[in-house]
């Protein structure tokens, strides 16, 4: 890693570990809110819904032609090789994504390692590539343009070339799928879906369907206003959460949105976080969740549960089969991130999972769960029970 980076790195950390006195409880909780703000952000990004890997044409209502893929890009190990053994390869943070199988597909990019020089559109002359790796270690990759990644429970779509990175090519245009063997696919466009979905990937009107390697559009569908989308469940439930962890919204198909409030009181430090059938709403060791899709809600205090984990705030995370992981901020250790032994969270155990840059983000796709480090990331398909990291580059 550039040593100046190591430096920045070194300085960030350290300005974060010191344990806040109670006159900064306030500013503790605005610095847990944006590190909320930017795992949403991750997951909205990859919640995104990326276009056709065979560009499909869009014609208006009164022209409806069936759509007309181009072919997805092709495994090409020589030509990736060269991007990721090149010393100034580096994985991009933002693009890159874990499936909920456990498998990762990686944004390479060439350029500038250092914490200004992730550029929006690298130098298309040095390419990029994109690597997957499964769940048993095997690896695929191939060269492409610099895309965004999105995250499905059983493979990835890949978006088209963001706009202003584009050369021209047309399928720069085009999107891709990405499937459970780490193959590139095209995709079936039906009802419009290109057109709305390739260049607003987050839409909630979009919808992949991996099985038959189809997207579709549902012009009903909204999310509301200021609210950041998480990864949709099976049978249409939807799940989204306000920016301030104040708020779980759950909706069916994404038409008709519910939602609930925290009862901690304005300023106190709250945390949202939904998966599977699962909302919980939390202010630090004190819960309030559902279990049944928001049918119904209780309340717990986790202050017993904890007895045996040090903890300060506590950012939480709940997983698609209940499992609850928090993160608190501990002197002189960055962030550490524990988790609950099972779904009655009757007992709490601290993990080894611990990142370059000192904060552990956990984000929930499908059945895994995954934390983004700098090269090597920690990846999860049992709840945080056992961990592997991604292999480094070569």
């Amino acid at each position: 890693m550039d040593e100046s980076r190591l430096r920045s790195l070194r300085a960030d950390v350290e300005s974060k570990v010191d344990l806040p006195p109670f006159a900064e409880v306030v500013a503790r909780g605005a610095r847990i809110r944006r590190r909320r703000s930017v795992t949403t952000a991750v997951v909205a990004t990859m919640a995104v819904v990326l276009t056709t890997v065979g560009v499909a044409r869009w014609f208006d209502t009164e022209r409806t032609p069936q759509p007309v893929n181009e072919p997805a890009p092709t495994i090409d190990p020589e030509g990736a090789r060269r991007v990721l053994s090149d010393p100034d390869a580096y994985i991009d943070l933002d693009r890159s994504g874990v499936d909920g199988s456990g498998a990762m597909l990686a944004v390479v990019v060439i350029g500038d390692r250092t914490l200004g020089g992730n550029a929006a559109c690298p130098d298309a002359s040095r390419r990029t590539a994109l690597r997957w790796t499964g769940p048993d270690g095997e690896t695929h990759a191939w060269l492409d343009q610099v895309r965004d990644v999105r995250p499905l429970p059983d493979g990835f779509v890949v978006a088209a070339v963001p706009r202003d990175c584009r050369t021209g090519d047309a399928s720069d245009a085009s999107a891709y799928a990405v499937d459970e063997s780490g193959t590139p696919q095209s995709i079936n466009w039906q009802d419009g879906a290109e057109r709305v979905c390739a260049s607003r990937p987050a839409d909630a009107r979009c919808s992949f369907d991996m099985f038959t390697l189809s997207a579709s559009f549902d012009a009903a569908a909204t999310l509301p206003d200021g609210a950041v989308a998480l990864d949709r469940e099976a049978a249409g439930l939807h799940w989204a959460i306000s920016e301030d962890g104040r708020r779980v919204y759950w909706s069916l198909y994404g038409r008709t949105w519910r939602h609930r409030d925290t009862t901690a009181p304005d300023g106190a430090i709250a945390t949202a976080t939904a998966a599977g059938r699962w909302g919980v709403l939390a202010q630090n060791t004190s819960v309030e969740f559902t279990s049944d899709r928001g049918v119904t809600w209780r309340r717990r205090d986790l202050t017993a549960a904890l007895r045996t984990v040090r903890v300060t705030d506590v950012d939480w995370t709940v997983t698609r089969s209940g499992a609850l992981l928090g993160v608190t901020q501990l002197v002189g250790r960055g962030d550490v991130l524990f988790r609950s032994t099972d779904a009655t969270w009757s007992r709490f155990v601290e993990t080894d999972v611990h990142t370059s840059f000192g904060l552990v983000q956990p984000v929930v796709v499908g059945d895994a769960v995954y934390v983004a480090d700098d090269e090597r990331w920690w990846v999860s398909t049992d709840d945080g029970a056992s961990w592997r990291r991604t292999p480094p580059l070569p």
